[in-house]
């Protein structure tokens, strides 16, 4: 399956400290619904799955969003569909009525602790949202960044909060330097400090009624033989096209401001055999050669490229270690490396 990210604009509502598209500060520009789905119409005998993302992708014109439903899913009938919003904003019955009919019900979202909601009527707006579409049975995917506000709180209460708002489907995610993140190293835990808090959250993780996207990902590594399922973003920018609201093509989300190497108006052979988009491949297949002689590896397969090594490398070595041994032995393990 191929993953199209459509970005219909570069800014938003919000101005949270980590995001890579820079906020109200992203560009005030809007999607080419016509020229974005001529682009993907390319693959158009392919699975693909289209996510509308930003800045905050409802705040370009809805028909504008329709019109490249259409358009789309006109010439693939294997294509689906979501979006990724931040949910602060009013859901207007225009709004509601094309989450579940366009997008099939299902939407992603984010909560992000001391770094996303500037005021608590924000904050209460994100939340009522998140309970009406509960209430109307949308699917709704959960975004957690792991910052430095995150890991000062116990696991057991955040999962408790999400809980309590109905929400099922939790996925925990490592801050990578881009965009607002690289104004704000503070916001940035150490990899201990993220190791040692995934481990606290596998202690207390609801199997049974969270699809904790983190830690299955993990348990996939161990369970029915391993063999490196899962492997963290290996292969992402193969699969992935992020469309910038200029009509720029990337890989990665994360860096796709920065990092585009074609735009969709090009000739599609080229823009598939990009030399950029040939280095962007190469480099995230590469393993760091510290990773080779740990003991894990064989399941892990390295960690993000995207994502930093300090005292340690970025990957849950102790859950990991813990998984592997099938004992806590990963608390008398040492984790740095080197």
């Amino acid at each position: 399956m191929k993953i199209f990210y459509i970005k219909t604009t570069e800014t938003c509502n919000l101005n949270c400290s980590h995001c890579f598209t820079s906020g109200i500060n992203g560009r005030k520009i809007y999607f080419d619904p016509v020229a974005t789905a001529s682009f993907v119409n390319n693959f158009a005998d392919e699975q693909i799955h289209i996510d509308y993302h930003g800045g905050e992708p409802f705040l370009a014109p809805l028909e504008d969003m329709r019109t490249f439903y259409k358009l789309v899913s006109e010439k693939n009938k294997k294509a689906s569909f979501g979006a990724t919003t931040n949910l602060t904003h009013k859901l207007t019955p225009e709004k509601l009525s094309f989450i579940q009919n366009e997008l099939s019900s299902r939407i992603a979202t984010s909560w992000d602790e001391g770094i996303r909601w500037a005021n608590v009527r924000q904050y209460d707006l994100w939340k009522h949202n998140v309970r009406l579409l509960v209430a109307l049975g949308v699917d709704i995917k959960l975004f957690v960044s792991m910052n430095t506000q995150l890991i000062k709180r116990s696991p057991t209460g955040v999962l408790a909060l999400f809980k309590e708002l109905g929400l099922r489907e939790v996925a925990f995610e490592r801050l990578t330097h881009d965009g607002s993140a690289e104004r704000n190293p503070h916001i940035f835990p150490t990899n201990r400090q993220i190791d040692d808090w995934i481990w606290e959250m596998h202690q207390v993780n609801d199997r049974g009624y969270f699809n904790n996207v983190l830690l299955e990902s993990i348990y996939a590594k161990f369970e029915g033989g391993g063999n490196r399922n899962s492997t963290f973003c290996r292969g992402c920018e193969k699969i992935m096209f992020t469309i910038n609201a200029d009509g720029t093509i990337a890989g990665c989300p994360n860096s796709a401001p920065t990092s585009h190497y074609a735009h969709i108006g090009d000739d599609i052979d080229s823009i598939l055999n990009h030399e950029k988009r040939g280095c962007m491949i190469a480099t995230e297949a590469l393993i760091d050669p510290r990773c080779i002689p740990c003991e894990v590896f064989g399941q892990c397969g390295g960690d993000c490229y995207k994502l930093d090594w300090d005292t340690q490398c970025p990957a849950p070595k102790r859950l990991m270690y813990g998984l592997n041994n099938k004992t806590d032995r990963a608390v008398q393990l040492q984790v740095h490396l080197l």
